[in-house]
C-alpha cells in the first residue's frame, strides 16, 4: 500500500498567474456577466460610502467651528443615510458575490468531471482516485475562497482607495504623496510573500490529495485491515499524513501571517509622517483642523482596503496554483479518441478478429503478436496465469487502449476507424466485480441502453434471474442498493449486472469470470443466465473456472503475452501443455 505522502502529477510552474486569470475570466467568469452588473454597483456604493465618511467628518468638524447647529441638523441625518446604503450595498455584495463565485466554481467541477469521463482509461491508473476527488473538493475550495474575495476586493478596495486618495489629495495633496510613498514601501515584501503563497499553496494542494487519496483506500480497506490486525499500521500511516498536512498548513499560515504585520507597520509610520507634516501645515495656516481629520479618515479607510488588497494578493496567488492544477488536468489530451473521418460501425454481426496485436505500457510488453478470430455466436476463453495479457485482450476490443502493433477489427472494421461510441454500444461488459452506482434497481439496469422503458427493464431482469428477488425486496425495482451495491448479496449484484448486459443487447459480450465469487447455488443460477445470454452473441470470457472452459467453442491458452495453445478442451489436454497444466493447478474444484 502507499502511503499518505506520495506525490502525484503536479501542475506546471511556469504558467504566468496573468494567463491563469486571464482564462479564468474568459472561459468561466465572462459567461456569468450579467451577475457583475448586479454586483458592481452594490461594490461602487460600498466604496463610495466607506470614503465619504472621510469628508463628512472633515465638515463636521469644521462645520462645527463655523455654525454648530447647523451641523447639528443635518449632520447625523447624513451619517444614518451613509450608514444604512453602505450597509444594504454590503448585503448585496455578499450575495451576489458568493452567487457569482458558485456558478464559476460549479462549471468547473462540471468541466473537470466531463473531461476525466473523457480521458483514457490508461489515466486512471497513473492517479488514484482520492487525488481526483482532492481536486474536485480541496482545490476548488482554494479557488473558490480567491475567486469570491477577488471580485469583493479588486473592485470594492480598489475604488476605496482611490477615492480616499482623491479625498486626501483634495484636502491636501501633500499628505496623499506621504501615504503613497510609504505604502510603495510595502509593495516589494508582499509582492515577495503572494510568489511564496503560490509554491507553497500547490505543496500543500499536492500533500492533501495524498491524504484524501490515503484515507480513501484505507478506510475501504476495513476488512482486510480488521482481520490483519492492521489497526496500529493504518493508525501510523494516517499520523503521518495528518502531520504532514498540519506542517503544509502551518507554513501558509505563517506566510499569511506576515501580510498584517507589514501593513500594520507601514500604516502607523504613514499616519505618524502625515500627523507631523499636517501639524506643521496647521501651524502655518496652510490647513484646517477639519481637513486634517477628514484626512486621517481618508488615510483610516485607505490602510484598512490596502491591507485587504494585501491578504487579497497572498489568497489570490494560492488560488492560482490550485487553479494551476485544475487547468492541466483539464489540458490533457486524451491519446484514445476519434480519428478524423472516423465512421459509425455498421450493424455487427459481432466478428472480432486480432491481426498480429501487440501492446505495451510504457517499457513493459504485455502483448506480442496475438492473432486470433471470434466468430459471431462463438464463445472463446482466454486462460493464462496472471499477468499473461487476458484482460489487455479485453481492453483492446472496446479500444480502451490503442494497439502499439497490428490491427483488432470488428466485422472487418479496424476498431481505430470507427466511432468509439458506435464501438462499444455494440459491447458489453460483466465482470468478477458486478458496478453498481448508489441508485435504485431501475435505474441501474437501465444504464445499459438509455431511453429504455420498464417492460425492457423487467424483462431484461427476468432473463438475468433477477426478477423475483427484486420484486421481494421493499421497494422492488425502486429500490435503492446502496454504494456500490452494499445492500445486495455478491449473486444479487451480479445478476443485477447481467441484467443491464440482457438490455444492452450488444453483439459481442465481454466476461471477466463474473461467477468465480459466488457460491455454487447462486453460481448455478447465473450461469444459467448467462448461457442465455451468450446465446448467439461473440462471447469472450476471461476464464477462472473449469466449467466456463470445458463448453467454450475456443480456448486460447496466453503467457507472458504470447498466444501458445488454441483449441478444445479435449484437444489442448491431450497437448499436455500450459492449458493442460492450468486445468491441473488452477481449474480443480
Amino acid at each position: 500500500m502507499k502511503t499518505a505522502t506520495t506525490t502525484p502529477l503536479e501542475a506546471p510552474r511556469d504558467v504566468r498567474a496573468g494567463a491563469l486569470a486571464a482564462r479564468l475570466w474568459r472561459q468561466f467568469v465572462r459567461p456569468h456577466a450579467g451577475d457583475l452588473w448586479l454586483l458592481a454597483p452594490a461594490l461602487i456604493v460600498v466604496a463610495a460610502a466607506g470614503v465619504a465618511y472621510a469628508a463628512i467628518v472633515q465638515q463636521l468638524v469644521d462645520g462645527l467651528t463655523r455654525n454648530a447647529r447647523a451641523v447639528l441638523v443635518w449632520g447625523p441625518p447624513v451619517v444614518v443615510g451613509v450608514a444604512a446604503a453602505r450597509g444594504a450595498a454590503i448585503y448585496v455584495q455578499a450575495v451576489a458575490s458568493q452567487g457569482l463565485g458558485l456558478k464559476v466554481i460549479r462549471d468547473l467541477q462540471a468541466a473537470m468531471f466531463a473531461k476525466l469521463t473523457q480521458a483514457d482509461f490508461a489515466r486512471f491508473g497513473r492517479e488514484e482516485t482520492g487525488r481526483l476527488v482532492s481536486r474536485f473538493t480541496n482545490d476548488i475550495n482554494v479557488i473558490a475562497e480567491g475567486l469570491i474575495r477577488s471580485v469583493q476586493v479588486l473592485i470594492r478596495d480598489a475604488l476605496t482607495i482611490v477615492g480616499a486618495l482623491a479625498t486626501m489629495v483634495y484636502f491636501d495633496w501633500l499628505l496623499a504623496l506621504v501615504f503613497i510613498l510609504v505604502f510603495a514601501v510595502a509593495a516589494p515584501p508582499m509582492a515577495a510573500i503572494a510568489r511564496r503563497a503560490r509554491r507553497q499553496t500547490e505543496a500543500a494542494q499536492v500533500q492533501l490529495g495524498a491524504l484524501t487519496a490515503f484515507l480513501g483506500e484505507s478506510l475501504s480497506a476495513a476488512r482486510t485491515v480488521r482481520v490483519y490486525g492492521l489497526e496500529a499500521h493504518e493508525r501510523a500511516r494516517a499520523d503521518q499524513g495528518f502531520e504532514a498536512r498540519r506542517k503544509a498548513a502551518m507554513k501558509l499560515a505563517r506566510n499569511r501571517a506576515q501580510s498584517d504585520p507589514i501593513l500594520e507597520i507601514i500604516g502607523g509610520a504613514a499616519f505618524a509622517l502625515i500627523f507631523l507634516v499636517a501639524a506643521y501645515r496647521i501651524a502655518s495656516g496652510d490647513m484646517t483642523i477639519g481637513e486634517l481629520t477628514g484626512t486621517i479618515g481618508a488615510v483610516a479607510v485607505a490602510s484598512a482596503s490596502a491591507r485587504a488588497l494585501g491578504g487579497f494578493n497572498t489568497m489570490a496567488n494560492e488560488g492560482l496554483a490550485a487553479i494551476a492544477r485544475v487547468f492541466a488536468l483539464l489540458d490533457e489530451a486524451p491519446a484514445v479518441v476519434d480519428q478524423p473521418g472516423a465512421i459509425a460501425l455498421p450493424p455487427t454481426r459481432g466478428r472480432v478478429s486480432f491481426t498480429h496485436v501487440g501492446f505495451s505500457y510504457g517499457e513493459g510488453v504485455a502483448l506480442e503478436d496475438v492473432s486470433f478470430t471470434a466468430e459471431p455466436g462463438e464463445t472463446v476463453a482466454l486462460v493464462g496465469p496472471s499477468g499473461a495479457g487476458k484482460s489487455t485482450v479485453f481492453n483492446l476490443i472496446p479500444r480502451l487502449y490503442d494497439v502499439t502493433a497490428g490491427a483488432v477489427a470488428i466485422d472487418g472494421y479496424d476498431v481505430r476507424d470507427v466511432t468509439l461510441a458506435s464501438l462499444r454500444s455494440a459491447v458489453a461488459l460483466v465482470s468478477q466485480d458486478a458496478v453498481l452506482f448508489n441508485d435504485t434497481i431501475r435505474a441501474n439496469i437501465a444504464l445499459g441502453r438509455a431511453g429504455a422503458g420498464d417492460d425492457e427493464i423487467i424483462a431484461a431482469a427476468k432473463a438475468a434471474a433477477a426478477d423475483d428477488f427484486i420484486r421481494a425486496m421493499p421497494g422492488g425495482y425502486d429500490a435503492v442498493v446502496g454504494e456500490r451495491g452494499a445492500l445486495l448479496s455478491g449473486g444479487e449484484r451480479q445478476r443485477i449486472a447481467l441484467a443491464r448486459a440482457f438490455l444492452r443487447d450488444a453483439p459481442i459480450l465481454l466476461l471477466d469470470e463474473p461467477t468465480s465469487a459466488l457460491d455454487a447455488e447462486v453460481e448455478a443460477r447465473v450461469q444459467t443466465a448467462l448461457k442465455r445470454l451468450s446465446a448467439g452473441r461473440t462471447t469472450i470470457v476471461i476464464a477462472h473456472r473449469l466449467s466456463t472452459v470445458r463448453d467454450a467453442d475456443k480456448i486460447i491458452a496466453l503467457d507472458a503475452g504470447r498466444i501458445v495453445e488454441i483449441g478444445r478442451h479435449d484437444e489442448l489436454i491431450a497437448r499436455d501443455g500450459l492449458y493442460a497444466r492450468l486445468c491441473r493447478l488452477q481449474f480443480q474444484d
